[in-house]
């Protein structure tokens, strides 16, 4: 059974689900109404009143007119693709990005994919699982290109000849690359699949990869920012409780999706969770700015709906906001509020930076600043000391004067 539409209103709720949910420009927005065009005069032709997703397979099959996808020249492929994600929004109310394709087949591919739901379970981010099912795919494509399809056939010398058919240009690839089957072969073996752990003749590099100096913004930055807000509005109301959160918490964009109406505890001025990435749970007071930008959402601005989850999308269904809309939105307004992209980072991390930068100079301690991020323990703060520009500069020695002979003399460098 499927739902029937107006035309005109249902494009033009996929076109602000678009906007909203992947912070699609307005060039790449009208690329696709356009493209859905055709499917109005489809309608027309066949005297339909109705739109819907087997509206949009039927168009398809006629569009196809007896080809199949690869027949199709550019400018079709693309209508292609927009009318089926026009469908898709239609029959779930939500589009999925579409993954790159990933060669996980036969029994060794299996293997993978249990590591992959192994790595899941560990809660680690969605950048680093999608590396990971990447490096994963391109072995199993190098082996099944080589004729190994099973387990027990890979041996040490295979796994060096596919590393050396990497980029060698590229050393982080080879790095993370060389890390990754280290971890699937532990995985092989600990769960007993292999007899032999492989993973200890995989060669380790001398690779060293340089953190950036993490980014944050001053107490008036943040000011201008959340001045920057339009809260006259639902998506205005909206986005500034989640800076908020972000800017005063420090919270993760993950958890600030994930956040629940059980986890408000207003009786108590608290915000009790389990955070995603670390599965610890945290206890954060529930600071006036904070409980204000809330209820002015929740009771201003929040659809009415059951869903227990705090933050909604503004188009029906009303479904919770997910965390990449949550970083697409802060990128998006820092970039409204006048900060250039080229200076420094503008995602939800920078907002927890700051709150960092901030109880360092309020010369908060490293145990509360830790408990305050939700770390498990103080080594990943750590990381955040090196933005206390003003404390480390007090560490720094000073240069002893040399003696200017001391450039005159042989084998040393002669002043004009």
């Amino acid at each position: 059974m499927h739902n029937n539409f107006d035309y005109e209103e249902i494009t033009s709720k996929a076109y602000n689900y678009l906007k909203e949910e992947f912070s699609y420009k307005y060039v790449t927005l009208r690329h696709y109404r356009s493209r859905w065009l055709p499917v109005k005069e489809y309608m027309g032709k066949h005297g339909l009143k109705f739109i819907n997703s087997a509206v949009c397979k039927e168009f398809l099959l006629e569009f196809y007119k007896g080809r199949t996808h690869e027949e199709l020249i550019e400018k079709e492929k693309l209508i292609e693709k927009s009318v089926s994600v026009l469908s898709e929004y239609m029959e779930n109310g939500s589009v999925q990005r579409k993954c790159k394709v990933r060669y996980l087949e036969g029994s060794i591919g299996f293997q993978m994919k249990d590591f992959l739901a192994y790595k899941r379970s560990r809660r680690l981010r969605k950048n680093t699982l999608d590396k990971i099912e990447s490096h994963m795919s391109n072995f199993n494509f190098w082996l099944s290109t080589n004729g190994i399809f099973s387990i027990p056939n890979i041996r040490h010398h295979h796994i060096i000849t596919f590393i050396k058919s990497l980029d060698i240009n590229k050393r982080s690839l080879i790095h993370d690359t060389l890390m990754d089957l280290r971890g699937f072969f532990i995985f092989l073996y600990e769960n007993g699949i292999i007899t032999t752990n492989i993973a200890t003749f995989i060669p380790k590099d001398n690779y060293q990869k340089q953190n950036k100096l993490p980014a944050y913004y001053t107490e008036e930055e943040i000011g201008k920012l959340l001045e920057s807000v339009d809260r006259g509005n639902v998506v205005g109301k909206r986005d500034y409780a989640i800076l908020v959160f972000a800017a005063y918490l420090g919270l993760r964009v993950s958890d600030i999706a994930n956040l629940r109406f059980e986890n408000l505890h207003w009786d108590q001025s608290k915000i009790i969770l389990n955070q995603y990435k670390t599965g610890k749970d945290i206890i954060l007071p529930l600071l006036p700015i904070v409980g204000n930008a809330l209820l002015d959402y929740i009771q201003y601005g929040r659809p009415k709906s059951d869903e227990q989850y705090v933050f909604l999308l503004v188009i029906s269904p009303f479904l919770p906001v997910r965390p990449q809309t949550i970083a697409n939105m802060i990128n998006r307004r820092f970039s409204n509020a006048g900060f250039k992209s080229t200076s420094r980072r503008h995602g939800g991390h920078a907002l927890r930076n700051s709150l960092v930068k901030e109880l360092l100079n309020n010369k908060q301690s490293l145990p509360v600043i830790s408990e305050v991020l939700g770390h498990k323990n103080t080594t990943s703060t750590r990381h955040y000391i090196r933005i206390d520009t003003e404390s480390l500069s007090q560490c720094a020695l000073e240069v002893p004067l040399v003696d200017p002979l001391f450039y005159n003399q042989e084998g040393g460098l002669l002043l004009s």
